[in-house]
């Protein structure tokens, strides 16, 4: 479910293993190689480390597989070329072949597929809105995410990597999460549900039993009832809250007001506008914030 909008290029072509995360066509430009200017070199290792960490934080971490550079040799007089292993914990899925600049700033994934690796995504301006938040209202960085109830890849966020960012920065963000249900109805009604035990002082209590419980809620919807009681919330207003789609509306307004800043699946973060698609590792999360905290 993870950024499935992607499009695989030049990576593990005719491998089915659908799923990974590419570099959309349409942002790629005809490489004019023989123009290439002959710019300060790096090393083949510091190329290789470049280009191992580009393709693997931008394309297969998030997909729980690795690549890696088993070969790198000069290509020409201003490019080197990389023998590329994809692997799934020792499992082997393909190989391929990239080219980079000796510079180490452009990445060439195909005859007409070229990449700067060193580019840094524009800032987008995006609203807390008046949903739920935790942290230093008043911190310096500001972090909102784009999530769908439903979504594995937002389960792994919000409980295995969120927790690692709030107890290493504690009061230095604000975490503000923000709904953006893909995944049908279902995905709709939580987003509602989390809402009406807010309005009873447990919205991140039930927020984290939704994470948690996937399976069990999104095959059967009479379990938000349950987890309201569970919580100890009064049963009777929940139900009222839910059955009026009270909420219905400001979810809604959050998957547009997500749309407009250019979110296209789940789960979306930005770090002061700057964006971060899917549940990628921690490290990824954390090197972002430690910039915007150096600013």
């Amino acid at each position: 479910m993870q950024k499935e909008h992607f499009i695989i290029i030049g990576l593990v072509i005719g491998i089915a293993i659908g799923g990974i995360g590419g570099y959309s066509l349409k942002s790629c430009k005809t490489p004019e190689i023989t123009s290439c200017p002959v710019a300060k070199g790096l090393s083949e290792d510091e190329v290789g480390n470049k280009v191992s960490t580009y393709i693997n934080k931008k394309f297969l971490h998030p997909q729980g597989m690795e690549g890696k550079i088993t070969t790198i040799s000069p290509y020409g007089e201003n490019l080197y070329k990389l023998d590329l292993e994809i692997l799934m914990g020792t499992q082997v899925l393909g190989k391929e072949v990239v080219y980079a600049t000796k510079d180490g700033e452009l990445l060439v994934l195909s005859a007409k597929c070229l990449v700067n690796m060193s580019e840094k995504a524009p800032r987008v301006n995006v609203s807390i809105d008046d949903d739920p938040s935790k942290g230093n209202k008043n911190a310096k960085v500001v972090i909102i995410e784009f999530s769908d109830y439903a979504c594995p890849y937002c389960a792994k966020f919000e409980l295995q990597i969120l927790p690692m960012i709030m107890e290493e920065y504690g009061n230095e963000v604000l975490f503000v999460f923000r709904d953006f249900p893909v995944h049908g109805g279902n995905s709709l009604k939580a987003a509602e549900a989390a809402n009406c035990a807010g309005e009873q002082g447990k919205f991140w209590e039930y927020h984290e039993l939704l994470f948690e419980k996937q399976n069990e809620w999104y095959s059967n919807l009479s379990m938000l009832e349950t987890y309201a009681s569970e919580l100890g919330l009064d049963i009777a207003k929940f139900n009222k809250c839910l059955n009026s789609r009270k909420y219905e509306e400001e979810v809604l307004k959050d998957r547009q007001d997500g749309i407009k800043a250019g979110v296209t699946g789940t789960p979306t973060i930005f770090i002061d506008g700057r964006i971060i698609e899917g549940a990628q590792p921690y490290e990824v999360f954390k090197e972002v914030i430690d910039d915007e905290l150096e600013k």
